[in-house]
Order: structure tokens, then C-alpha cells, then sequence
């Protein structure tokens, strides 16, 4: 259900600037992109659905999404071992999440991954009329 309430935010707040910059959007949008953290979902699969499903009857009904998924990282302070992480290698859920360092075995504290970041839209054209 994290991705459903990420999406809904989105949406809203995609809705709420659009409004207040006078925007017409009665043809609806087109395409949205984005930058998303890794810590931010479960899975790309289940982030894809739920902006399905959530968009359905929104200005975003439609929409192709792209996003690009920015990975967490860890530094480890005990030996100094940095990396990238993969998806599933840290608790979403966990509001400060830790792993244990792969090369020492420390507990090292991940570093970002969460976030939505650099949204773009493509507004569709409206028909003449």
C-alpha cells in the first residue's frame, strides 16, 4: 500500500500546481516522469500498478510514467567499504534503516533513497475547436 499513498500524493500535489500556475489541463497529461528513492516502494512492478490504479479519472488517467529509481547507499564508518544498494536490500518501512556492512559486518545506518524529486509533465493538446 506504500506506493498508493506515494501515488496519491503525487497526483495531488501535480494537480494542486497546475491549478495554481493557471494551467489548462482539460485534455489531461500526456506523460510524467520523475526521479523516485528506492526506499520509496516495494518494487518498480508495484509502483507501475498502482499509478494505474490510481490515476484512473484523474488528470493522469492515461499518462505514460517514467521514472528513474535513485538507489540508497551505505558508508561504512568501521572500514570504509561504500556502495550502492539494491532494491530489497533495506526495509522500506524502516524510517531509519540499517544494514549490516558487507565487508566488516557493522551496523551501518542507509543513506537516501527516499524522496520524489524533478517531476515533469507533458501537458496533451487540446482539439480545436
Amino acid at each position: 500500500m506504500h506506493e498508493y499513498t506515494l501515488m496519491e500524493n503525487v497526483i495531488e500535489t501535480v494537480e494542486q500546481d497546475l491549478a495554481a500556475q493557471g494551467h489548462d489541463t482539460s485534455a489531461g497529461i500526456s506523460a510524467i516522469s520523475f526521479r523516485i528513492g528506492m526506499l520509496e516502494m516495494h518494487s518498480v512492478e508495484s509502483f507501475r500498478q498502482a499509478f494505474d490504479w490510481i490515476t484512473k479519472g484523474t488528470i493522469l488517467e492515461g499518462a505514460a510514467l517514467d521514472f528513474e529509481v535513485i538507489p540508497s547507499r551505505i558508508a561504512c564508518e568501521k572500514c570504509g567499504y561504500k556502495a550502492d544498494l539494491s532494491m530489497g536490500d533495506a526495509d522500506c518501512h524502516d524510517p531509519s534503516p540499517v544494514i549490516a556492512c558487507p565487508e566488516c559486518g557493522a551496523v551501518t545506518p542507509v543513506q537516501g533513497g527516499r524522496g520524489v524529486t524533478d517531476i515533469q509533465l507533458t501537458l496533451r493538446e487540446t482539439a480545436d475547436k
